[in-house]
């Protein structure tokens, strides 16, 4: 095994000597920020990077350490073609991700940002959130603008900086935002995010506590027990259940209940995986225009597959997100960073299992805190 250490400026140009002297198998093994010397004499040093890179030379034989016979070697089937498998791809971009998160760490807010003590401070934990990055630097280019434009007047500048967080994202209360009556929502979404629960928590809190007339439909025809689960909570709040198995079901289901205020519509969850998902999904309950689709989030997912999901899901137009199980995780960085990207409003946040205490009409203020408070 060859094992170096490099120096540079910033890690994407120690990247490149790595590539450059001990080719693209190198495995990067610590980064850590260290003090350069400047290029231009007489300039000291200046704040870089130090990169440990190592390559084992006896699995790859080009790289010389083979039987000494030269080119000979490299003719023939000798070097089969090497092939990284999808999964160590996915586990190498995290791995540069947490290095460019560190190397924001250790190396601190910008020059200008600095001077602003409380700023900076702020500006280096959501450095370690996992916000995207691109986003990050909007925020660093708005709080660039807010200094700019206030000079030397007193302003609480980390509380205007917060309410650029709160402002990147959409938020909705999917009852005032249409008017007319009767309402279908329809709740879909991956297996295991909470659909049943969270449809039982809005029928007791629109049911009991608003006085709505509140009507049940399941499409669930894939759990075990699903049914039974959903006539329940009828049973408990005296809401009406039907149980229907095809889209010509569904439509009779609702000319039944058109006389009710909101009618709540439970799908069965689906892989985002799953081959025919996007095909299935519109022969069900495409092109049904009084349908409102709420698409349910488990704050607990990563990022790359909470966008997944979201890119298979919106084969139906989405009126809302709904955010479930926040209390499962403590870090909200995904899911922010998908509602800035998608810019799809959220509607719902639920956290527990209780029924109707575990669920809140999202803020823009809510939000940013699930952001911002993060736990260990």
């Amino acid at each position: 095994m060859k094992l170096k250490t490099f120096t540079a400026r910033d890690l994407k140009e120690a990247l490149s000597q790595v590539k450059k002297e001990m080719g693209p198998e190198a495995v990067i093994l610590s980064t850590q920020s260290r003090w350069v010397k400047e290029p231009r004499a007489g300039k000291g040093h200046q704040p870089g990077v130090e990169v440990t890179a190592a390559v084992d030379l006896e699995a790859f034989p080009g790289n010389g350490n083979g039987n000494g016979n030269g080119d000979a070697d490299l003719k023939g089937d000798l070097f089969p073609p090497f092939r990284t498998p999808v999964s160590q791809i996915q586990e190498d971009l995290d791995e540069v991700k947490d290095l460019l998160r560190q190397w924001m760490r250790h190396n601190g807010p910008p020059s200008w940002l600095r001077q602003h003590k409380e700023l900076a401070m702020f500006y280096r934990f959501l450095s370690r959130t996992g916000l995207d990055e691109r986003f990050l630097q909007r925020w660093l280019d708005n709080v660039q603008s807010l200094l700019a434009q206030s000079g030397e007047r007193p302003l609480t500048l980390k509380e205007v900086a917060i309410r650029y967080l709160m402002h990147a994202f959409e938020v909705v209360d999917p009852w005032k935002a249409k008017e007319g009556a009767p309402r279908f929502w329809t709740f879909i979404g991956p297996t295991g995010v909470g659909k049943t629960t969270t449809i039982a928590k809005l029928a007791a809190k629109f049911g009991l506590f608003e006085k709505l007339k509140v009507g049940l439909i399941s499409m669930d025809n894939q759990r075990l027990g699903a049914h039974n689960q959903l006539a329940a909570y009828g049973r408990i709040t005296g809401q009406p259940l039907l149980v229907v198995h095809q889209r010509q079901d569904l439509l009779e289901a609702m000319d039944k209940m058109a006389d009710l205020d909101l009618v709540l519509i439970d799908t069965a969850g689906r892989s985002p995986y799953a081959p025919h998902l996007q095909e299935e999904l519109h022969h069900q309950l495409g092109d049904v225009p009084a349908l409102e689709h709420h698409l349910v989030l488990s704050a607990a997912v990563k990022d790359c597959n909470l966008a997944k999901a979201i890119k298979r899901f919106s084969v139906l137009p989405i009126s809302s997100y709904i955010i479930a199980k926040v209390d499962e995780t403590s870090d909200f960085s995904g899911v922010f960073n998908q509602l800035c990207r998608q810019q799809v409003p959220v509607s719902y946040i639920t956290a527990g299992q209780q029924v109707p205490e575990d669920i809140e009409l999202s803020s823009r203020r809510r939000v940013t805190e699930l952001l911002l408070q993060r736990r260990n």
